[in-house]
């Protein structure tokens, strides 16, 4: 692969929104293996390999959608309930073929700052979502407020130092569906050379 298929790649990696997926097309087991040992490339300091994926597939994506909703309802003050966005928090599971929760799991030796170990999770995301690009696959990284939260993090289990960092929805585009086109402004523009 030469840089000018690389760059068409990353140019080519598009946010496919859930409601755009195919909710029962599957992804095989091998694509799931290509996809993790993407992201398992990332650069991550230290070598502690924060990043841990829990997939949610079939009948789990419910446990995903009681999780989201049970979170919100708990930390959302009553003024600010919204009903729709609750429901909404309850329906987007099942949009996808699989809900994907990214989790930073702290090195117990704190041996790098927790800032470079969400980088390094964002880092794996980003491959993750360039192969998956490649093969034809949609992924929508998705990151509502209360995916951060404690309520959400009890839900998965997470130990007390480790952090969700949101969902990543992950399925076939539906039939007929074009890959989204999107720009960019000048590169350079946003480049000073000291």
């Amino acid at each position: 692969m030469n840089t000018e298929q690389i760059s068409n790649l990353i140019a080519h990696r598009r946010s496919i929104k859930p409601a755009l997926m195919d909710s029962v097309k599957p992804i095989s087991r091998e694509l799931w293996q290509t996809l993790f040992e993407a992201a398992n490339w990332a650069p991550n300091h230290g070598l502690t390999e924060p990043w841990r994926f829990l997939v949610y597939s079939g009948e789990s994506r419910a446990s995903i959608a009681t999780a989201l909703q049970a979170a919100y309802t708990s930390e959302t003050a009553a003024e600010e309930f919204r009903p729709e966005k609750f429901e909404k928090m309850g329906k987007n599971p099942f949009l996808a073929n699989s809900v994907v929760a990214l989790v930073v799991k702290r090195d117990p030796k704190r041996k790098v700052p927790e800032v470079e170990e969400i980088e390094a999770v964002a880092c794996a995301v980003q491959n993750l979502h360039l192969v998956a690009s490649a093969a034809g696959l949609g992924v929508f990284w998705s990151s509502p407020a209360v995916t951060y939260g404690p309520s959400f993090a009890q839900s998965l289990e997470l130990d007390e130092a480790d952090k969700c960092l949101g969902l990543l929805y992950i399925g076939w585009p539906k039939d007929g569906q074009e890959w989204p086109v999107s720009k960019r402004t000048d590169a350079m523009a946003k480049v000073s050379f000291k």
